[in-house]
């Protein structure tokens, strides 16, 4: 086989191929973080699953007012993310991490 030396696809996959791996990386190892804080600390049980509203402020500053459902409905999506990199022996996990430079940053 060839060695890819062509500048545009050398070019891609230095500014968005890796850079992608690097994303991945960095959304798992912070899903991760965040999925065991949810565990250790109990968070589920403090955030009911319902349409009961997060006082954050975002009602006065512009963002999206948030409720408990939309809370354990991302803590659900972070924790199928994890397990999906994680699933069949981190093989996907292992895909992402081999082209990735700074995928723990």
């Amino acid at each position: 086989m060839a060695d890819i030396t062509n500048p545009q696809a050398v070019k891609f996959c230095n500014e968005r191929v890796r850079v992608a791996a690097d994303r991945f990386g960095q959304l798992y190892w912070w899903s991760k973080i965040v999925a065991q804080e949810w565990t250790a600390q109990g968070i589920g049980a403090l955030i009911p699953n319902d349409a009961s509203v997060v006082m954050d402020g975002s009602a006065t500053d512009g963002r999206p007012i948030i409720t408990g459902a939309d809370v354990n409905t991302l803590a659900a999506r972070v924790a199928e993310f994890v397990a999906l990199l994680e699933a069949g022996g981190k093989e996907k996990l292992d895909q992402i991490s081999k082209i990735a430079v700074n995928p723990d940053r």
